[in-house]
């Protein structure tokens, strides 16, 4: 409690810096163009030099920036695809600012300039991060760079696996773009996190509402489009070196990346390497939770006149150690491992990784071609292949061998058609040809944990927007055809094989307002639906610390569980996800003060979820057991931040997030949903302060609360000694009680040195004990404690 006031004390005095603010009473407005075309530019990033105000302008072009102490100020224009512009200006007066294209090829124009609100998401809540924003911590995840955002966070298994989660849902009801490409990688479990170098991001968008009919069925509950390299022309020779130091877990990671653009041809080329020993947390160490990852890319970018020809290549190496405590050898170990405030095994600080542990290597290649036929009208052709490859150990005495051994291959084609304006419709129209094929290495000495099975989906969609005045209105509908092949064994290792298909109809409608020039109200109805993953349907034994039963892997006769045989898709209950989505948000940004809500409800019927089912015993011991169960649900939830800035130097963001979720049927909470959670981050930047260029200082204290809405708590000590009895009809529970809500501060500063810039975060500078509701890890350790991270970075651009 002590924690919760310090924090609501850190906001209050930054509420009271108010108090000295000069009076500012100056206004610059005016419309941003393109100087060939003369049209709007919308979304470009107006900002006052010397201060900390800024905005960003609408769809007509249009900008005001309020409360400027100064009545001459100097204006920094930038968007991306066009070369930055200063302007001097004085206030109170309205007019034209015009960009020149940055590049010869339509390509980083049409795109990159308003890659935020591509077709079929204009209407829908969505937040991005930059390149400088993604960098700060090179060796974070890429779901625990999105975390600070509202809205979104993250579920773990550990320190080294961790998913995105937007607004409750994660796994494959989150799609993830790189590239362009649907991430083609092992989406099942809390225990799978993508294989994304985020340092080679350029940009990294979150898109909050169902986005079924842009990106297909997997963005059921939204989509994270990860932009590499937009491999900009006419860019003079660059380099950037990164390399940086943590101190839990004595972790150390070095980036490269150099580039070029000509005339006619563009280039780069980077790679990563991460290298992080045992975290610690405040009162012990974690023993093997180290990782190795090893990152390498490049792209190629060959324009003429009317075409553009790019070709990408992305490689990922990991090595991830999990949590040694999580599993236990006897009945007696795992109980006292849920009930321990310590973790069982506490071994010395290592480097080395050891069972339990993960290795996987992601390969992409991508060829895209973009014809511009006309003005407005633009063809463009992506074809993709993917190769991802996962090996898991165990501790067994096999150990050498993996437990699960897989090979993943995708391929991913793609036709879309930007056709010119037609009585107002401006569209986007396409084509979509999936396939997926997973196979199972032999020589585990198991059963497969999940069969071999051939994916292959055909989509068409439509997505058309028409401006009407201040207003724009969005429709969009697609078609997904899929077919699914699956082959795997029994547990008497006789092969059982299944083959089913799911055809759906997806549709989204939504409408954007401009309500003044400082204000926007965006709102959107989306549905989506999702076929269940494999591990929802065939998922059969050990898989980490926990054993689990699919749902066509178990059946209930009488309140007795059994798990002979595999029952027929289509002889079972089992039906596919189907989502509605309604998501509302309003933007102000007034008198130094930017505020945006959004509100949202989302109702899935057949929502898939597992949950614990009882203490079984294996091989290796006894573990917990969860099936897989399905109910209809409903979320319902907001999110809010409030950004002011006190003075020139001093600007304040403060952000909520709330969500309320429940099994519509049994009137139950939902496992593994996100807490209340809210931050408040002051910065002050300093300006040129001694040697250095800029200074810039910040500090972010937030609270996440208990999660009031958990399911009972069962112990595993009446589970093993029989004084509980289940069934797969009894209310949902879990093996320990929520997580106490936690206070932590972190504390940051940025500079900037010639071609030098770099930063020291401090982060859990409190050093707090702490227990992550969404970390699985949770029943047997705390979260890593304080670390102090160092950064630095060197650019070099040629004048040429």
């Amino acid at each position: 409690m002590k924690q919760l006031l310090l924090f609501f004390v850190l906001m209050s005095s930054s509420l009271a810096m108010m108090a000295q603010e000069a009076p500012c009473d100056h206004s610059i407005s005016g419309q941003v163009l393109d100087v060939d075309t003369e049209k709007p530019i919308p979304y470009a990033v107006v900002k006052a030099s010397g201060t900390e105000k800024y905005t960003s302008t609408d769809l007509n072009g249009n900008f005001k920036i309020d409360d400027l102490c100064s009545e001459k100020n100097t204006l920094i224009i930038s968007c991306v695809g066009y070369a930055d512009s200063t302007k001097n200006h004085e206030h109170d007066s309205e007019i034209h600012f015009y960009l020149t294209q940055e590049v010869v090829g339509l390509d980083e124009v049409t795109i990159q300039a308003q890659k935020n609100k591509e077709k079929g998401t204009e209407t829908i809540s969505q937040v991005t991060l930059n390149e400088a924003e993604i960098v700060s911590n090179p060796t974070q995840s890429l779901a625990a760079a999105l975390s600070g955002l509202e809205g979104v966070t993250f579920s773990s298994n550990g320190a080294n696996v961790q998913l995105p989660v937007i607004h409750g849902l994660y796994g494959n009801r989150i799609l993830i773009l790189n590239n362009g490409l649907k991430h083609g990688f092992q989406n099942w479990g809390t225990d799978h996190a993508p294989e994304i170098d985020i340092t080679s991001a350029n940009s990294i968008t979150v898109v909050k509402g169902a986005a079924g009919v842009r990106y297909g069925p997997e963005a059921l509950g939204g989509a994270i489009v990860v932009e590499p390299n937009p491999l900009l022309l006419n860019n003079p020779l660059y380099a950037e070196l990164s390399t940086g130091y943590q101190t839990n877990g004595r972790g150390y990671n070095v980036n490269l990346e150099v580039g070029k653009g000509s005339k006619n041809w563009s280039y780069f080329a980077n790679g990563n390497y991460i290298q992080i020993g045992d975290r610690n947390a405040p009162d012990y160490n974690l023993t093997n939770s180290g990782k190795e990852e090893k990152a390498f890319g490049f792209g190629v970018l060959h324009h003429l006149e009317d075409w553009d020809f790019k070709v990408n290549y992305s490689f990922v190496d990991q090595n991830l150690a999990l949590l040694r405590s999580s599993i236990a050898d006897s009945p007696n170990a795992f109980i006292r491992a849920i009930n321990s405030e310590e973790p069982i095994i506490i071994n010395p600080f290592s480097y080395d990784i050891n069972q339990p542990s993960q290795t996987t290597q992601h390969h992409l290649a991508k060829a895209e071609i973009n014809w511009w036929y006309s003005d407005e009208g633009k063809l463009s052709l992506i074809a993709g292949a993917q190769l991802n490859k996962r090996d898991e150990f165990d501790v067994r005495r096999n150990a050498d061998l993996p437990i699960i051994d897989l090979d993943l291959i995708t391929y991913d084609y793609q036709l879309e058609w930007k056709h010119p304006e037609w009585r107002g419709l401006d569209g986007l129209i396409g084509v979509q040809y999936f396939s997926q094929n997973n196979d199972n290495n032999p020589g585990t000495q198991t059963t497969p944990f999940i069969p071999n099975y051939n994916t292959n989906r055909f989509s068409a969609f439509a997505i058309e927007s028409l401006d009407f005045g201040k207003n724009t209105f969005e429709a969009g509908l697609r078609f997904d055809f899929e077919t699914n092949d699956v082959r795997g064994r029994e547990t008497n290792q006789d092969i059982f094989r299944d083959k089913y298909s799911f055809a759906n109809f997806t549709a989204s409608l939504g409408f954007v307002r401009q309500l003044s020039e400082n204000s926007t109200f965006r709102s959107n109805l989306g549905t989506a639906w999702r076929t269940p993953n494999m591990e929802e349907l065939f998922s059969f034994g050990q898989h980490g610390f926990k054993t689990t039963f699919g749902l066509l892997r178990f059946s209930d006769t009488n309140g007795v569980l059994s798990t002979d045989e595999v029952i027929p898709l289509d002889e079972s209950e089992v039906e596919p996800e189907r989502g509605y989505k309604f998501i509302n948000e309003f933007q102000t940004n007034y008198n130094g003060n930017s505020h945006n809500l959004t509100v949202y409800s989302h109702y899935i019927q057949n929502y898939i979820f597992d949950r614990p089912i009882g203490v079984f015993g294996t091989i290796r011991g006894p573990m917990p057991a969860f099936i897989f169960d399905q109910v209809d649900a409903l979320f319902f939830g907001t999110d809010y931040s409030w950004k002011k800035e006190w003075t020139n130097d001093i600007s304040g963001l403060f952000g909520l997030s709330f969500l309320w979720s429940t099994n519509i049927g049994d009137n139950d909470p939902l496992i593994n949903q996100p807490p209340i959670s809210t931050n408040y981050e002051l910065q002050w930047g300093q300006g040129k302060v001694w040697i250095f260029d800029s200074s810039r200082w910040s500090i972010r204290p937030s609270y996440t609360f208990e999660q009031f809405q958990a399911p009972r708590t069962i112990t595993p000590q009446s589970l093993v000694d029989g004084s509980v009895e289940l069934t797969t009809d009894s209310e949902i529970f879990d093996f320990a009680d929520a997580t106490e809500g936690y206070f932590l501060l972190d504390l940051s500063w940025n500079f900037e040195w010639k071609n030098l810039s770099g930063s020291i975060t401090a982060q859990n500078l409190l050093n707090t004990s702490y227990r992550n509701y969404l970390n699985e890890m949770r029943y047997f350790a705390d979260e890593p404690g304080r670390n102090i991270l160092f950064t630095l970075n060197y650019s070099f651009k040629s004048k040429k």
